[in-house]
């Protein structure tokens, strides 16, 4: 039997900054709570992350696996984060190589998943990186994902996609395109790449796309058409893990009904849940139930992006 390919997908992830919490208050200005009342928290400590492995080790789960590299402008991958010393940092990073390479693809996910970085004097402009994408050219959007690779591989990491902050580039897309093909080859010498941008809740039938393609190399969207239902966590302490795992299959059910190939979209805050066990109990759910149906192979998204369909067969984002 030919088993039908499956990729979760982990936006925002990186070293012990809660980039949600920090984002909500740059943007609120005020300090940030839960819709139940629970203060959020501002930091993610290690041992989450080797939790999450132990879920991934379990089941086989495979995708994609962001690092923000300067989380919320608080320091960064390759010098530390501020406030803890180097090395919580460096053990982070450790981990995800060791536990995670052989399953995930890595990705830059902007600088900050915050405000934009003048990239001239290293200052935060008061503008966030996804708003400030939508009017940019080539001219700028190049040095901006260029350095964001430049950070990842100085801190011993291969990214060879990219994940859109919010929705970096929308507006701008073949600009942002050009210029993440480029960027690749600058840092990387690759000349095959891939990007997380859409989301196509509402059309299951969605696969995987090749979005760009020229002498100077080839890209691939893949969308995510399996909600982030673990985001519900956030919120309520006491949300039902099972009952979010069977929401999440019978999502995943309905794509492969359709035609489309499940792509599943998670958070690191969703699964963190502020603290609360329930985020990785749904992730270890959902894996269970995905390996009792017996019809699913977990992959990369660098293997999906190896099966992309031509243009002319993609859903209208």
């Amino acid at each position: 039997m030919r088993h039908i390919p499956i990729a979760l997908l982990v936006d925002d992830s990186c070293p012990l900054v809660h980039v949600l919490r920090f984002h909500w208050e740059d943007v609120h200005h005020r300090e940030p709570v839960t819709k139940d009342g629970r203060r959020m928290l501002d930091y993610i400590p290690n041992s989450f992350l080797e939790a999450y492995c132990d879920v991934c080790d379990r089941w086989g789960i495979a995708g994609k696996f962001s690092i923000v590299p300067a989380p919320a402008g608080r320091g960064d991958v390759v010098n530390g984060i501020q406030g803890f010393p180097p090395s919580e940092t460096q053990a982070w990073l450790r981990t995800v190589k060791r536990r995670l390479s052989d399953r995930f693809d890595f990705t830059p996910e902007g600088i900050t998943h915050n405000l934009t970085v003048d990239l001239t004097t290293g200052a935060m402009l008061p503008i966030g990186e996804s708003d400030w994408s939508q009017t940019q050219t080539r001219d700028t959007l190049l040095p901006y994902l260029v350095r964001a690779l430049e950070l990842l591989k100085a801190a011993g990491i291969d990214a060879n996609g990219f994940t859109s902050p919010w929705v970096f580039g929308i507006k701008s897309e073949p600009e942002y395109m050009v210029s993440m093909v480029e960027a690749q080859r600058q840092v990387y010498g690759r000349d095959s790449s891939w990007y997380f941008l859409h989301m196509l809740w509402s059309q299951p039938t969605s696969r995987p796309w090749v979005a760009y393609q020229d002498e100077r190399g080839r890209l691939v969207s893949i969308p995510a058409n399996v909600r982030d239902l673990w985001w519900e966590t956030i919120d309520d302490a006491h949300a039902d893990p099972k009952d979010i795992a069977r929401r999440l299959y019978e999502q995943t059910l309905q794509v492969v009904e359709a035609g489309g190939l499940p792509v599943v979209l998670t958070h690191w805050q969703s699964l963190f849940s502020n603290g609360a066990p329930n985020g990785l109990q749904a992730l270890d759910e959902f894996g269970r139930l995905i390996a009792q149906d017996g019809r699913f192979a977990w992959q990369r998204c660098s293997e999906i992006a190896e099966m992309a369909e031509q243009p002319s067969n993609h859903p209208t984002p």
